[in-house]
């Protein structure tokens, strides 16, 4: 009987796989040769009670044989893990390997640069930017404080001017705009803008946020980042929950040290790439040592 494979998926990569083009859906199922697959709407892989194997998009897996497909930041990078938690990824928990980094790992890191600046000129212009992610007066379990408090740790370290942005995907409550205000009120230095965030990494001197992308485009961009939050791509940033808070500040102003090889590592190493022509047999190994019988 054929293993039977439940995709729990947004619809442009079935969608994109059915046209013909080379997308990691495509990948995934030139690794499964023979499984029975089975569609279905990516909402219910919040409950996935179909039997059987099962790939959910951003959701996290519920029960055994399921598994959490989530892209790594960019096109054509992927990852498929066993939780939707990038501070819990297994490459988080990697120590970086730069002994196998080819030539071309330079224009890799080039291009990736284009793409974040995207023709801006990088400068430093005396303030760190802050992009904010949500929930500002709450402190999680993966965070090492609040937002809020983020801000009061900031301004209080450094006597740079610290800029602000909210997410745009982001829903803010009465609270979180009023924690907002009272620092502004307070502190002189702080200011919460309404400009893009590709505008603030390339002028700023650093990036610092709990765990937001943003941080990883101002790093390729040759800026340095503070991370509060656990996050997969901690390793060239100061981390407050790795260092300390006063270690990671000094880790962190500073460009980061060897970031092109770092890019390569995370993303042509460690990440599945859709287009590459050995992403089937990656794909293949990564479920095989999840327990799926696909060795």
């Amino acid at each position: 009987m054929a293993e039977r494979l439940n995709l729990y998926l947004p619809k442009h990569l079935r969608q994109g796989h059915e046209a013909g083009q080379v997308n990691i859906l495509s990948r995934l199922l030139a690794a499964l040769p023979g499984w029975e697959i089975a569609w279905h709407p990516e909402a219910e892989g919040a409950t996935q009670p179909h039997a059987g194997f099962g790939l959910t998009h951003m959701q996290e897996p519920r029960r055994e044989g399921v598994l959490c497909l989530r892209r790594a930041y960019w096109y054509p990078f992927w990852r498929i893990e066993p939780t939707n938690e990038r501070w819990n990824f297994a490459v988080a928990r990697k120590a970086p390997d730069y002994r196998r980094i080819p030539p071309q790992a330079r224009a890799f890191h080039a291009r990736l640069a284009e793409r974040v600046l995207a023709g801006r000129s990088v400068t430093r212009e005396g303030f760190v930017f802050a992009p904010l992610q949500g929930m500002l007066c709450e402190h999680r379990s993966f965070q090492s404080m609040s937002p809020v408090a983020m801000l009061e740790a900031t301004l209080a370290l450094q006597s740079r001017p610290v800029i602000a942005t909210l997410h745009p995907s982001e829903t803010y409550s009465e609270a979180d705009h009023a924690a907002l205000e009272r620092l502004a009120e307070r502190h002189p230095r702080f200011r919460l803008v309404a400009r893009p965030a590709a505008d603030l990494i390339a002028a700023c001197d650093f990036v610092v946020s709990q765990n937001s992308s943003a941080a990883l485009q101002a790093m390729i961009a040759g800026k340095g980042a503070v991370l509060f939050a656990g996050i997969d791509f901690h390793h060239p940033a100061g981390s407050v929950p790795r260092d300390g808070l006063a270690r990671a500040f000094e880790i962190g102003q500073a460009p980061p040290a060897r970031i092109a090889d770092y890019l390569w590592w995370f993303l042509r190493q460690e990440a599945i790439e859709a287009q590459a022509k050995d992403a089937p047999a990656r794909i293949r190994t990564i479920l095989a040592a999840q327990g799926w019988p696909c060795a």
